[in-house]
């Protein structure tokens, strides 16, 4: 689903001097081309460091994903792509000076651009360039309906570090916004918050102020949040009003009456939503949700490698991304269970050594329990996503586009790989996407895959990154 935005000149053309009423009326619904709007996808990158044994996890269809390091997404066969045989950094660095695979492949696989090192070392790689979450969230702060969200991203973070961090910072970043002067050597890199319950404070701020009579906050005077909603209905009265006289000054079965009547739903949609919130004010609660009353967290995953500890940690976070998207409380996050050259193991299951260590021993066995451990945590996310109703039959997965991201794989003590990367694409971005399907990327960059994702988030361009690794939208 491609969809541009309507331009004042795109109205002028379509509709002559009636444009100048439609302006901001358009504007103000955030009206694209092409049909009613319909809101904009959910966007969630998953990072989870060290990449799968890949050997372990080539597929011809998911008919045997059951066999793999990926079996925890067997539930969710219907609503996943799986790539095979997909390049980060068209399978080799591309870096101005030293080369490393480790700062390709985190930076390459969120940015889809190159890199710098400060020191020729793996852990000092840093970007001047945007990653895939801050490039969408920058694009929906840029419409009116969506630049409102108290929070234009969210990042989070557990286990959100390198196996050597007191070494250099370049390995546990993965949202970057473009390097502006003055900015230090990481000054564009953005920290994600570890702390659970430094999270929920954030979050819960909002909603309270939404809940008003259920919420554990003092209760407010609603008079002026009421006064506030019907100012808004009149003004849907007026719109509404206008662009039927539109209608009919056009001509019932005119193209460009077909065109108005987009917004027509678009406006239908607004006073069923203002009416929902004025029905929650009466009876003490936000519309139809329940207002949240679980206890705040106190999970912390700072500098911390034992995923017997940072297991429950992670199960808060991802209750928190669902709290998030269930209030409409932003529509872009980034989630990073562990940064590149991962440090992190897995006592209880047996798996002592830190996974950077499992790939250079070439210990497939220790590399796929850990494997299944993160595929099971991003199972256990898109569960949250498929609780949320989001009306019309449609779950906040369906509405939702969600990268399971990674970095170079190894089978030996010195070699590192950026190509053959297992990249998984879950939910269906509002419609854009074909899901239930493995698919040959033959050696295509992931540029190719942010590049689906972008569009699907209403960015009209086939380049992501270096333009040189991007072929147009994979999907």
């Amino acid at each position: 689903m491609r969809r541009a935005k309507l331009t004042r000149r795109d109205l002028i053309r379509s509709f002559g001097p009636l444009a100048f009423l439609l302006v901001p009326v358009a504007r103000a619904m955030g009206y694209v081309a092409g049909g009613t709007f319909a809101g904009a996808p959910r966007i969630v990158m998953f990072f989870k460091g060290g990449s799968f044994h890949s050997p372990s996890v080539r597929l011809t269809s998911l008919d045997t994903l059951g066999s793999t390091p990926l079996a925890p997404l067997v539930p969710h066969a219907d609503d996943l792509i799986v790539f095979q045989g997909m390049s980060i950094h068209g399978g080799s660095p591309k870096s101005d000076g030293y080369q490393e695979e480790h700062g390709a492949g985190l930076i390459g696989c969120v940015t889809g651009n190159g890199y710098h090192y400060s020191e020729n070392d793996s852990y000092y790689a840093y970007t001047d360039h945007e990653s895939i979450d801050v490039a969408i969230a920058n694009h929906y702060q840029s419409r009116p309906e969506l630049s409102v969200l108290p929070f234009s991203s969210l990042h989070l973070g557990a286990g959100a570090h390198s196996d050597a961090d007191n070494v250099g910072l370049g390995q546990r970043y993965i949202s970057f916004r473009k390097r502006e002067s003055g900015d230090s050597l990481y000054g564009n890199a953005i920290e994600p918050v570890q702390s659970a319950g430094q999270v929920y404070d954030q979050l819960m701020q909002r909603v309270n102020l939404l809940c008003s009579g259920e919420s554990n906050q003092p209760a407010t005077d609603a008079t002026a949040q009421r006064a506030a909603l019907l100012r808004k209905q009149s003004i849907l009265d007026f719109h509404l009003e206008d662009l039927e006289e539109a209608k009919r000054t056009l001509g019932v079965d005119s193209e460009h009456a077909q065109k108005l009547e987009g917004m027509v739903e678009g406006f239908r949609e607004v006073e069923r939503s203002v009416q929902a919130e004025l029905d929650g004010l009466e009876g003490g609660t936000s519309g139809s949700m329940a207002c949240p009353t679980s206890t705040r967290p106190d999970g912390n995953g700072q500098n911390e490698n034992n995923l017997d500890d940072l297991s429950p940690v992670h199960d808060q976070m991802i209750s928190l991304i669902k709290l998030a998207f269930e209030w409409d409380l932003t529509r872009v996050v980034a989630f990073t269970l562990s940064g590149a050259s991962s440090g992190q193991r897995w006592p209880s299951q047996g798996v002592n050594q830190a996974h950077h260590t499992l790939e250079h021993s070439n210990d497939v066995e220790g590399q796929n329990i850990m494997g299944g451990y993160y595929a099971q945590k991003f199972a256990a996310l898109l569960s949250a996503l498929k609780q949320i109703d989001d009306g019309n039959g449609q779950t906040a997965l369906y509405n939702s586009s969600v990268i399971l991201g990674m970095e170079c794989w190894s089978d030996s003590s010195s070699g590192h790989y950026l190509d053959d990367i297992p990249f998984v694409l879950a939910g269906q971005g509002g419609g854009a996407f074909e899901t239930g399907r493995v698919v040959d990327a033959n050696g295509r960059s992931n540029n190719d895959l942010l590049v689906s994702v972008q569009r699907s988030a209403g960015i009209d361009s086939d380049v992501f990154g270096l333009a040189s690794l991007c072929d147009g939208p994979i999907v």
